[in-house]
């Protein structure tokens, strides 16, 4: 039996959560992690384009897994790529939550 190796590659198209979309960012008064979820919200007619959002939930906490084990058990996500895009963003706001650092989201 042999196994196949298969490269890696990154999706060209982005495709939205139908759940909402999250913000990240780093509350340094109370040293957390601060994940607001967002429902969808569309104004124009085209209902299948997010205009803004409604926050519904605010996820707070110093660990990464636990924010995303939250964020899962909570059903929060509905997409697999979302959840590990939120996976490596919680975990880089972790990282500087720890070192002291500035947390800006989606920053490479």
């Amino acid at each position: 039996m042999s196994m196949e190796t298969i490269e890696a590659e990154k999706d060209v198209r982005l495709i939205l959560d139908p759940k909402g979309f999250f913000v990240i960012f780093i509350d340094k008064s109370r040293k957390e992690i601060v994940v607001e979820f967002y429902e969808n919200v569309s104004k124009g007619k085209d209902s299948k384009k997010t205009d803004t959002g409604k926050l519904m939930a605010t996820v707070c906490g110093r660990n990464a897994e636990a924010l995303c084990h939250t964020i899962i058990r909570e059903n929060l996500v509905s997409r697999m790529e979302h959840a590990a895009y939120l996976g490596r963003e919680i975990q880089k706001a972790e990282m500087a939550l720890l070192s002291g650092l500035n947390y800006e989201q989606d920053i490479k």
